[in-house]
């Protein structure tokens, strides 16, 4: 057997098995009704805890203190609203990092510092989504 078919028949492999380990979490997502971020499902949250897992401070514990809306929305097909969330008075930087939430589970969320409020740090997750 020559190189190049060994080589070949290793790549086939990792795609197979690419293939199927990509499947099985699409057949469990789909098993479990998803969660869909709205403005009113975020406003239902609010006052809630999350935790946000930071790779070197470990679990962050924040909480959604408020759900804002833009003034102005200059497309009526976006739906525009921040969650913004109290930390326990640790700070990192912008990222998008794990939350985890009692019912909602485990998800990815960029959120950005957002200033203090009594003497708490802030940050904000921004939504634009279609209508």
């Amino acid at each position: 057997m020559k190189r190049r078919d060994i080589l070949r028949a290793g790549a086939s492999s990792l795609a197979f098995a690419g293939m199927m380990g990509a499947a099985a979490p699409q057949a469990a997502a789909s098993a479990a009704t998803p969660f869909a971020w709205s403005h009113a499902s975020a406003l239902a949250l609010v006052g809630q805890q999350f935790w946000l897992n930071h790779p070197e401070l470990r679990a962050i514990g924040i909480t959604l203190a408020e759900v804002q809306t833009p003034a102005t929305q200059d497309d009526p097909r976006l739906r525009q609203f921040s969650l913004v969330f109290a930390s326990d008075g640790a700070r990192f930087a912008a990222g998008t990092y794990e939350i985890d939430h009692a019912t909602l589970g485990r998800f990815l969320l960029f959120v950005a510092p957002a200033g203090n409020a009594a003497g708490a740090p802030r940050y904000r997750a921004d939504f634009s989504l279609m209508a």
